[in-house]
């Protein structure tokens, strides 16, 4: 016991001695609260005052505990009198030492959790120096846009219910159904949709133009055209093949721009790895070399493209801005969601494979997104790898031939037609994958 008791007071020192180390090598002012000795002296103090809850001293530990935090407090009032500053970063970083000695001794978290905390505030320790120039660079709309992936991330999608409901539990559905002479059969039990599945798809998907944007940040949005059209592909390959189609009309460099276009739809390809992978890996691996292959052809035929005779692109900033991310249009990517899964389930159910996947082409019109999280979750379950992988061919190819149709109005005919070319290769490439299936 005392072994253990002992472990854990030198644990405290050795942590509390490495906050006062990052403390005391900080930029501080005169006021500034010690260092190596004086952090080292509060984790003790910390684990004393656990000790002496388990040895049944409540009284000596809240007076000690009492005393710390009226010395602490005397502490900040006389510092803000003298230098006027009102900032609790040193004052937090004590009172969170003095927690850790405390926490280590009392047993009431794990020691892993314990450490985590000590990272992390070492962590936020050491970026001072850096926090002004990240500020800086951060517009109030992409705060903004941040503390909204956090709600939906942290705050609504914990309490979810993870309840699947299906066709059975919609009340006037499965009467209709019946109505139309339909039997529904096995059917009944066909999940529909789950809360927490929808959501967490949205989290995945808005977390996926986050990275993007940061991505975008990290590198730089000027380092070049092909750069950004890739990175803007992350959040949009849509938007971004329309927006390179619109800047086709006013200027003579189109091979550049159906490259960036093809760069964008390449990150879309990539996208796909880390929107199935974490719902369905089997059939990923199944679909996985069809999609290898699609990339390979788009960086190939952007690479031929950009090596063409034009002059560079130096105005990198007419690629559509792209917003990092919105709260709107991803509930309105749930709606959807949602209205896909029921549409072609219901169509799957009512006018067999074809119904189903008639409906997914139609869907496809409006993005992939929605469409590869349904076939995600039904592939090996409520249809084969192999048919969910012909529905995601031919999804994936009217999805390409209506960013043509979108290039031929809102762009020039060669950039159209050039786009159009490049993208009949991925999907001839996709397709021809199904003879070896």
């Amino acid at each position: 016991m005392f072994t253990g008791l002992f472990s854990k007071l030198i644990l405290a020192l050795i942590l509390g001695a490495t906050i006062g180390l990052e403390r005391e090598g900080s930029k501080q002012g005169p006021g500034a609260l010690g260092g190596i000795r004086t952090y080292s002296l509060i984790a003790l103090i910390g684990a004393l005052v656990g000790i002496f809850f388990t040895h049944n001293l409540a009284s000596l530990a809240l007076l000690v505990a009492g005393g710390f935090l009226v010395l602490l407090i005397s502490y900040y009032v006389s510092g803000v009198s003298v230098t006027n500053d009102f900032g609790l970063t040193t004052e937090l970083s004590v009172v969170i030492t003095f927690l850790i000695g405390l926490l280590l001794v009392l047993d009431i978290i794990p020691l892993h959790i314990i450490v985590a905390v000590f990272v992390m505030l070492m962590l936020i320790l050491s970026i001072k120096s850096k926090t002004s120039q990240l500020i800086a660079g951060i517009s109030r709309e992409e705060l903004q846009s941040f503390i909204s992936y956090a709600v939906i991330a942290l705050v609504i999608l914990p309490f979810l219910p993870d309840t699947a409901y299906t066709l059975s539990d919609i009340p006037v559905l499965p009467s209709i159904i019946t109505g139309l002479g339909f039997d529904i059969g096995q059917f009944s039990t066909l999940e529909l949709i789950n809360p927490r599945k929808v959501w967490f798809i949205v989290v995945l998907i808005t977390g996926i133009d986050v990275f993007g944007y940061i991505l975008g940040k990290i590198v730089g949005n000027k380092k070049g055209f092909a750069l950004t059209s890739f990175i803007a592909g992350f959040v949009s390959s849509t938007s971004a093949t329309q927006s390179l189609a619109q800047k086709s009309k006013k200027s003579s460099f189109v091979n550049h721009l159906v490259a960036a276009a093809l760069l964008a739809n390449l990150a879309s390809f990539l996208q796909i790895f880390l929107l199935v992978g974490p719902l369905n890996p089997k059939w990923l691996i199944f679909i996985a070399p069809s999609i290898l292959l699609m990339v390979l052809i788009a960086g190939l035929a952007a690479f031929i493209l950009s090596k063409k005779k034009e002059v560079e692109i130096a105005d990198t900033q007419e690629v559509k801005s792209l917003k990092i991310f919105s709260l709107v249009p991803a509930l309105k990517f749930a709606g959807i969601l949602i209205a896909v899964k029921i549409v072609t389930k219901v169509s799957l159910l009512v006018f067999g494979k074809s119904g189903f996947v008639i409906s997914s082409v139609i869907a496809s019109l409006a993005g992939l997104d929605a469409i590869l999280v349904n076939l995600a979750e039904m592939a090996g379950r409520t249809i084969s790898f192999e048919f969910a992988f012909i529905t995601f061919v031919l999804v994936n190819a009217t999805n390409l031939l209506s960013k043509t149709v979108y290039s031929f109005l809102q762009g020039t005919k060669r950039f159209a037609l050039t786009f159009f070319i490049s993208a009949l290769a991925i999907i001839c490439v996709s397709a021809g994958y199904l003879l070896l299936i």
